[in-house]
């Protein structure tokens, strides 16, 4: 395994001009997203408990849209289910005994669509459909008589050859990004985001954009239907929003180097306001669609002038799979160089096909400060373990 430390980083807080961008819990990618991930999570610990390892699945083709519902009349009239389509491959069967994967994944699917989006009914309102195959042509792969038909059971190995990389140290422009859509939400038990305010729904969208000391905040916030009745009171729920963005704003740290404006739902001349009415919470209940790698990384943010891959780790499977795997531990890693010596900083690594997982065939980390390569070493030894990274994975409260 190379290692190679560069003290090359590129800073995009010292570049004159940046642009952040993040969809929100309601964005129908963010839904996909986040719904293939919980389903591969809650698969994965099924099968550990049950047959003492991870089955092979992937659900990273999920989607979900195409509803349609409409305030008529001083009500929500629907005329067309959401749906969620869970694509992708998983075993249904281990030592002769069938997986009953609807039984599994159903519940956790309308769980965390009720929590996110409290206004779309679960059990009238929504279509879940399994569309999982076992189709392969490795025999027995989808369908193990027993556990060594699992053979990354024992050893695990890269499937693909592929680069994931990672970046840690937020710009100001990232933080506001991140903790503007943030504050319209809290979080249950479980981790799972649910909305703080009844009068505007969750299909949030954020971009950040600075031009030397300029920055521009553009939000797109959809307001309920129902909680307005005049263009007036429209305008009102909005203003009253970019008072509290612009309190946000002021105190988080960095902020008063810069010069802000804020828009949410603003034409582009700035002085009147755009309709951007729902009520559902997200546009999926208007026809729009949502899939698996579309929105943002795994960093929740999609920040245009740094480094990314086209890696979307959301639903692949956490035991095996060089992009969900690699891209958890890269970032772990990166986390770990920032927090505890300062040091910002972007990784690269490379895994080769058939090679092992964990001894990926190098990592270039570029660095902002000079870091003893001896501190990386015992790092990556750490947090590349064998025998604790996939109990790492399956506990991550949120994926971004």
């Amino acid at each position: 395994m190379k290692i190679i430390i560069k003290n090359n980083y590129i800073d995009p807080e010292d570049s004159y001009m940046e642009v952040v961008e993040r969809k929100g819990m309601g964005h129908p990618d963010t839904l996909a997203d986040k719904l293939a991930e919980i389903c591969s999570r809650t698969y994965s610990n099924y099968c550990l408990n049950k047959f003492g390892c991870v089955l092979h699945h992937n659900f990273d083709k999920l989607y979900i849209g195409a509803g349609c519902f409409r305030y008529e009349n001083n009500k929500i009239v629907m005329y067309d289910k959401v749906k969620v389509y869970l694509n992708g491959r998983v075993s249904n069967t281990m030592n002769g005994e069938n997986i009953d994967v609807e039984a599994i994944l159903v519940p956790v699917i309308k769980d965390y669509l009720k929590s996110v989006l409290p206004n779309l009914d679960v059990e009238n309102e929504l279509e879940i459909h399994i569309n999982a195959t076992q189709n392969t042509k490795i025999n027995n792969w989808f369908t193990p008589r027993n556990i060594n038909d699992v053979p990354d059971a024992r050893e695990i190995f890269s499937g693909d050859t592929s680069l994931c990389l990672a970046s840690t140290g937020f710009t100001t422009c990232e933080k506001l990004c991140f903790e503007i859509e943030k504050f319209f939400f809290n979080r249950n038990e479980k981790g799972y985001p649910y909305p703080k305010f009844d009068d505007v729904g969750q299909d949030i969208k954020v971009m950040v954009s600075r031009i030397d000391k300029d920055v521009d905040i553009t939000m797109c916030l959809p307001v309920y239907s129902y909680k307005y009745k005049t263009y007036e009171e429209y305008v009102e729920i909005i203003k009253k929003y970019e008072r509290m963005i612009n309190k946000l704003v002021m105190d988080i740290d960095n902020t008063s180097k810069y010069n802000y404006t804020i828009n949410i739902n603003k034409f582009s001349d700035g002085a009147y306001y755009r309709y951007y009415s729902l009520v559902k919470g997200s546009c999926i209940e208007c026809g729009e669609e949502g899939v698996v790698g579309r929105g943002n990384k795994s960093s929740g943010l999609i920040s245009s002038f740094r480094p990314h891959t086209m890696e979307a780790p959301y639903g692949k499977n956490e035991r095996y799979h060089t992009g969900r795997v690699l891209d958890f531990l890269c970032k772990e890693l990166s986390e770990k160089i920032y927090n505890k010596y300062g040091i910002k900083n972007s990784i690269y690594c490379i895994a080769r096909n058939k090679n092992p997982l964990l001894k990926p065939y190098f990592f270039c980390i570029s660095t902002k400060e000079n870091i003893e390569k001896a501190k990386v070493e015992n790092l990556i030894r750490k947090i590349f373990d064998e025998k604790t990274y996939l109990k790492r994975i399956l506990q991550q409260i949120d994926i971004y």
